[in-house]
């Protein structure tokens, strides 16, 4: 039985930082989603090769379950994700490897899962602690196009 999702957002930023800014849709090119300040050779974030960190993925139903906790503080694009999806649950089942397919074009490679950092603290003081293992996913590019909001997601296997 195939599992399919779906894309509730798309976002991106110029400058970096969270959160990233809702767009109709998002541009997927080699080095990650054209225009967003953490694409192409060098991750600007971490000043170093960006190996592995191309996109971000993070789960609704991990936004929903916290702004339970936290009083809806959380809406597209405040963790600094450029995809949200929803339909698989917390996304702490994909390992390193496993592709998903957006849409009709565009394929990520999963290349581990997204760690927390103190600036979400910024949102809401316990928000440290509500997101660890729930950050979401980071991926890189296998198959390059367009993703916009309501795209079907699946598990790919080539």
């Amino acid at each position: 039985m195939i599992k399919i999702g779906k894309v509730i957002s798309t976002n991106l930023s110029r400058n970096g930082g969270i959160p990233k800014y809702e767009k109709e849709f998002i541009e997927i090119y080699e080095l990650g989603v054209k225009g967003d300040y953490h694409s192409g050779k060098v991750n600007f974030h971490a000043n170093k090769n960006n190996l592995g960190r191309q996109i971000s993925i993070v789960s609704n139903e991990v936004i929903k379950e916290i702004n339970g906790l936290i009083g809806n503080k959380l809406f597209p694009g405040s963790l600094g994700e450029n995809i949200l999806i929803e339909g698989f649950g917390f996304l702490d089942n994909f390992n390193k490897g496993m592709k998903l397919k957006f849409g009709v074009d565009v394929i990520l490679e999963i290349t581990g899962q997204n760690q927390p950092c103190a600036t979400l603290n910024s949102i809401d003081e316990k928000m440290l602690k509500l997101i660890i293992g729930k950050r979401g996913l980071l991926a890189n590019v296998v198959k390059t196009g367009i993703i916009k909001k309501g795209d079907e997601v699946q598990i790919y296997d080539n």
